[in-house]
């Protein structure tokens, strides 16, 4: 139990003081790519640090708590000019602002404070979440520390945009689904209700990944595809997004309005067609070979952006996956196929924005988890018997050591935390 608990102090003090360490040495404003790409979203912390500037001007009334992008920030495309941003929800924003009002400041590293807080909420429910799906608590816990260590975390542990937020209602919802499937009451369904509608205005993404995970957990269960879940669930994602809808309306004057821009923001996510003043253009090309594309860009993502990549563990399944099904019940693979599945969803249903985000592999984190925790714990200790292998599965074993110890320090310790960390 003490080796446990140091295990754990030692994961938060490397991982949070790499996040504090982050939060106050490198602006979203700087030119570097320490916040782009895989570690931030830099652009979207701009533009909602645009919008709180606005709203600490102009009040929230005036578009109707709808963030102004381009306003008070500079500009690397002087051609941008201040606009209210109506594609995605605005509540991350709004949240900024509150942030911003209760601290009286607008400054960087205050507002991402209150983000590193929600961070530790996020650091708990998910160490339950693993707990709770994988009953061997050595294997919830590597897990947890993979993805804890991992630059999914670290790198948006501060995000001031919807980032941060997804994730943490992400495994909130799915820490009262468990509790829900042990032993369902209705206040489990209420508070299932009020998080989708929550998480609906944060960010369109895990809307869809929550679904899937919903259908998937109550056709698992034999609940039927029209369980009370499903039906709750899918109420939730309604008013939900019909909240952010009539926030539009009211900002537009208009539902046609409204309508349209909703529809122009699908056609944009899925296929790049962005409609501009009557103008149809490309925001970045995406056709048949990008689509067919997508599966292999997904698993080359996670070495960039976890621990050990996923190429590796593809084969460490094979080599362990005998073992796994002795020591892990049936249940934990149902998890692992329905989170595996809800994981990918986002890439199909919004894949031009899939292809052209790197981040959002990060929808692979809690699946990730849950899957290398213990396949890693059980390739190390599959070493016991390393002195009976044949020479070819030895060769085999060393390969795949070198491999992950290599992308490790390269793509993590080296590119991530040190050269993008500490170095500009």
């Amino acid at each position: 139990m003490a080796k446990n608990k140091i295990i754990i102090t030692f994961t938060l003090g490397i991982a949070f003081s790499l996040i504090l360490y982050r939060a106050y040495n490198i602006s979203m404003f700087e030119k570097s790519s320490r916040r782009s790409y895989l570690r931030g979203d830099a652009y979207s912390d701009i533009n909602l640090y645009s919008g709180v500037k606005y709203f600490n001007d102009s009040g929230l009334k005036k578009t109707v708590g709808l963030p102004v992008h381009y306003y008070k920030v500079p500009l690397a495309d002087t051609c941008f000019h201040p606009t209210a941003y109506t594609h995605y929800p605005a509540l991350p924003d709004i949240l900024a602002y509150t942030y911003s009002i209760i601290s009286g400041t607008i400054n960087e590293f205050v507002l991402r404070c209150f983000v590193i807080v929600l961070s530790l909420v996020f650091v708990w429910f998910l160490f339950l979440v693993c707990q709770k799906i994988i009953p061997n608590y050595n294997m919830a816990l590597l897990g947890w520390c993979l993805v804890i260590l991992s630059n999914y975390f670290i790198g948006f542990a501060d995000s001031l945009h919807k980032h941060l937020y997804e994730e943490l209602f992400k495994v909130i919802f799915l820490f009262v689904l468990l509790k829900y499937i042990d032993k369902p009451k209705v206040l489990h369904l209420v508070f299932l209700f009020f998080t989708m509608v929550l998480v609906s205005n944060i960010s369109f993404e895990p809307i869809v990944y929550l679904a899937v995970v919903c259908v998937g957990v109550s056709l698992v269960n034999k609940l039927g595809l029209f369980s009370k879940l499903n039906i709750v669930v899918a109420l939730a994602a309604f008013v939900g997004v019909l909240l952010h809808f009539y926030q539009n309306i009211c900002y537009f004057d208009s539902w046609e309005l409204a309508l349209k821009d909703l529809t122009d923001t699908a056609k944009l996510r899925t296929s790049g067609t962005e409609i501009a003043n009557g103008i149809k253009k490309l925001e970045e090309p995406f056709g048949l070979q990008q689509l067919i594309l997508l599966p292999f860009t997904w698993l080359n993502r996670i070495e960039r952006f976890f621990a050990i990549p996923a190429f590796a563990l593809i084969i460490i399944w094979f080599l362990v996956k005998q073992e796994l099904k002795k020591q892990l019940p049936k249940n934990y693979f149902n998890w692992c196929l329905i989170l595996l599945i809800a994981s990918f969803a986002w890439c199909i249903v919004m894949s031009q924005h899939a292809y052209v985000h790197t981040f959002t592999i990060r929808h692979a984190g809690i699946f990730y988890g849950l899957l290398a925790g213990p396949l890693l714990y059980l390739f190390v200790g599959s070493f016991k018997d390393f002195k009976t292998f044949i020479l070819t599965k030895k060769i085999l074993y060393v390969a795949l050591v070198i491999y992950i110890l290599f992308m490790f320090l390269t793509q993590q310790i080296w590119d991530n935390f040190i050269k993008n960390t500490f170095l500009i």
